[in-house]
């Protein structure tokens, strides 16, 4: 089994894309790819963050909203990394999933929700990670790929 794995952190206010590539093997019959992060929710909210809340929700609607308003808002944020892959340039799919861990199984059997079935063959692997409002400072996140080989 051959594996890739790759962890980092992430700062308070990041959203962006994260790209990671790796050469695939010619003998490859299918991949597991997992991808976790933590702190998902906001572990201490400031005085700033309660204020750039209510500025949102003014700019938006046009009022001030109430204390119980803003808490709500707030209470209701969260960290999400969505994955995408690509094998060789095509798409192979996208997990919008509602997890902190996410695993994507590929073969020419079976593909995991939101995934196609893949042909294995060599070439490169592409896991693009989309994430969006980071709430909390070093907000750890991992990425493995494991790959059978065939005859495994």
């Amino acid at each position: 089994m051959k594996k890739y794995y790759v962890s980092g952190e992430l700062m308070k206010g990041f959203l962006g894309t994260i790209i990671y590539e790796t050469i695939l093997p010619e003998n490859i019959n299918e991949l597991n790819i997992r991808v976790s992060f933590q702190k998902r929710e906001m572990e201490q909210c400031t005085e700033m963050d309660k204020k750039l809340c209510r500025e949102a929700w003014k700019k938006n609607t046009g009022e001030i909203p109430s204390a119980s308003v803003t808490d709500r808002l707030i209470q209701g944020q969260k960290t999400e990394i969505n994955v995408s892959v690509f094998h060789n340039g095509a798409c192979l799919g996208c997990a919008h999933r509602d997890e902190v861990n996410k695993e994507i199984i590929l073969s020419p059997r079976y593909a995991s929700e939101g995934f196609t079935i893949w042909k294995p063959s060599q070439g490169v692997l592409r896991v693009v990670l989309h994430v969006y409002q980071v709430l909390n400072d070093h907000t750890p996140y991992e990425v493995e790929v494991l790959g059978k080989e065939m005859g495994e």
